[in-house]
């Protein structure tokens, strides 16, 4: 096993302690993993002086055992991620554990003060951002707002207590993948995670903001959210099939219809429908564009009876014809 200890006290200290300990000739933002540790990469930015980015992206080839030392600084740590941990909550540490449980993504919210153990198994795939806000940079703003370091700490307390249920938004989930999983053709460099890193921060504050005890976001039943995206996935693998409707998707998901279809919009941003359509317009791109298929042989394949409406839903999404040659 690999063990690694450290704190979130300073990013430049913990920049140079993992290019020491992994990639000690490397002068890039990424520090790689050698291969008889992990496939794939560490990366550390300074959103300010008093705000820090953290990404990890990476599979294990080996067993790690990671130590964050607690720390006497109130600073506050936001870990979105998409990859499931067990916890157990011990007097002055978390103690986690890689599990193979299913988890569509969620962020944790934990205050430096606590430290944490982790322990990633051998394969183990590992997708998360941290935030780090430093105490000198959130307490000028709770001097002035009591309210608001209450909520903080009201939304700390909660976390732990329902620390596998909060899951991310649709927003969270875009960002998420987008400083994780950055597009190839985009030029990445400091200010493109940079930027994205500020959106993410500000989903936290608005969450914060408008979350109230009675109706926190902790209640959300995980099992239910799983079943969400086990039926988008059900949809993804249809779209040769004629839409089944939203009460009998409601059935698969073992919820109400109103329930399914309202946490069904918050998770993708469209209604069950919208997103079956999309996706039946996103795969006849693939196949005219990508694979040289025919609109007929498209039309017939996903099951479009209509050319003309075919056409113009195309148009509408990709501002192109189907059948123009690219």
């Amino acid at each position: 096993m690999y063990k690694y200890t450290f704190d979130f006290s300073d990013i430049d200290e913990l920049r140079n302690y993992f290019r020491s300990q992994l990639d000690p000739e490397s002068t890039s933002d990424r520090i790689y993993f050698p291969p008889e540790i992990a496939e794939g990469y560490l990366s550390y930015y300074k959103i300010s002086p008093e705000v820090f980015l953290l990404v990890n992206n990476y599979k294990a080839n080996a067993d790690i055992e990671y130590i964050r030392r607690p720390i006497e600084e109130k600073d506050i740590i936001l870990h979105f991620r998409k990859y499931a941990l067990s916890h157990q909550i011990q007097e002055n540490q978390i103690v986690s554990e890689y599990s193979d449980s299913y988890t569509p993504g969620n962020m944790r919210c934990m205050h430096a003060r606590q430290g944490e153990q982790v322990f990633i198994t051998k394969g183990a795939v590992v997708k998360s951002t941290m935030i780090v806000l430093k105490s000198s940079y959130t307490t000028p703003y709770f001097m002035k707002s009591s309210d608001m370091a209450e909520r903080v700490d009201s939304y700390i307390r909660y976390s732990h207590q329902h620390i596998h249920k909060f899951y991310l938004s649709y927003k969270q989930s875009n960002l998420f993948d987008q400083i994780v999983q950055p597009d190839l053709d985009t030029v990445e460099n400091y200010l493109y995670f940079i930027a994205r890193g500020i959106r993410l921060l500000e989903t936290f504050w608005k969450d914060v903001l408008k979350w109230e005890t009675e109706s926190n976001p902790f209640n959300i039943n995980s099992a239910q959210v799983g079943n969400i995206y086990k039926v988008s996935n059900y949809l993804k693998d249809n779209l040769h099939e004629p839409f089944i409707g939203v009460d009998q998707l409601a059935t698969m998901a073992h919820m109400s219809r109103t329930n399914f279809f309202n946490m069904f919009k918050e998770i993708h941003n469209q209604t069950p429908l919208e997103f079956f359509n999309n996706k039946k317009l996103e795969s006849s791109y693939n196949m005219i564009f990508g694979e040289g298929l025919s609109i007929k042989e498209v039309m017939e394949t996903l099951n479009y009876s209509n050319s003309s409406k075919f056409r113009k839903a195309f148009f509408n999404k990709f501002d192109i014809y189907p059948d123009i040659v690219l």
